[in-house]
């Protein structure tokens, strides 16, 4: 099925909601600050962080290494030791790559949506929502083009190949009058949305656009069926992503592979306030002193000290 812009009045009853709760920076820390009331139960779904060699490792893996404890309200940061510049903070700082910003992974979202479609009256009506500022969905400078030089062909001729590529890379993803079209606003500015419909296909492996860059198939920052049993977000910058629905998809969702997913409340914080089992390590903001560098490394001793193996210093 092909995705169909939509009004965004279809997902008015989201912002009511949220509103109705209230709009305090307490309430919109919480898990039905994301997702509203009402739904039997509520699951967060960890976004898997990269180790050394880029492949994706979990939250769990990485506790255990350092000693933390994994759980529902963990932070990254305080996890991993990591700060959110992707600056170590301790000496027994996890060595790898938080969790990226670009939202849930394919790979999660495909072991979702089959247990998502299952659990929904209203299958072949879903509801996708994808934020505006990605970069595909405008074009221009945003997005990020690099094309290496043929050398079979001129400087000239290069630089008209280049002009060329990054054109087709520039040219807006989406038509005008989608850009231009009315968005879904939820809460503060940067919450706007376009609105789609399409099915549980698509849910599974949505595909917004086609590019000269390739198929752009990023997950939706926010879904729901047209029944509502349940609703999916992914909040933006976030590593994680929530959903509510009716007991039996939460289970399904805990028992699911691929997935590293914790039970939550409706009233749980999200944010760094919410891990009170992990604490987050001090910087070291001691400033370098050389002078004292030096004297260490050339009192009395320190050149068998520091001599390494082959008597060298």
């Amino acid at each position: 099925m092909t995705l169909n812009f939509v009004d965004p009045v279809a997902g008015a009853w989201i912002v009511q909601a949220l509103q109705d709760q209230g709009g305090d920076a307490d309430t919109a820390n919480l898990v039905a600050g994301q997702v509203p009331r009402g739904y039997g139960a509520y699951i967060r779904i960890f976004h898997p962080a990269m180790d050394q060699d880029g492949q994706p490792v979990s939250w769990t893996k990485i506790a255990a290494r350092r000693g933390a404890t994994m759980h529902a309200l963990a932070q990254f940061a305080a996890l991993s030791g990591i700060g959110e510049d992707g600056v170590p903070l301790a000496e027994d700082s996890w060595e790898g790559e938080a969790p990226g910003w670009d939202g849930l992974g394919a790979k999660e979202l495909r072991a979702m949506a089959p247990l998502l479609s299952a659990h929904t009256g209203t299958p072949q009506m879903i509801h996708l929502a994808l934020w505006n500022g990605l970069a595909f969905i405008h074009g221009g400078d945003q997005v990020e083009v690099v094309i290496t030089d043929d050398p079979t062909l001129s400087a000239e001729e290069n630089a008209a190949r280049a002009a060329e590529h990054a054109a087709r890379a520039k040219a807006p993803a989406f038509s005008e009058d989608v850009r231009t079209g009315p968005t879904l606003q939820i809460g503060s500015g940067y919450r706007s949305f376009y609105l789609f419909t399409g099915d549980g296909e698509d849910l599974a492996s949505p595909l917004w656009a086609r590019t000269s860059l390739g198929e752009q198939r990023q997950s939706p920052s926010l879904a729901w069926p047209e029944d509502r049993a349940w609703m999916m977000s992914t909040e933006l910058y976030e590593d994680s992503t929530i959903v509510g629905g009716s007991r039996e998809l939460i289970n399904a969702l805990l028992a699911a592979e691929g997935l590293e997913a914790f039970e939550v409340h409706e009233d749980s914080r999200l944010d760094a306030a919410g891990d009170t089992l992990n604490e987050l390590p001090e910087p070291d903001t001691t400033a370098f002193d050389p002078e004292e560098l030096s004297a260490e490394f050339f009192a009395p001793g320190a050149a068998e000290r520091n001599r390494d193996p082959f008597g060298q210093l």
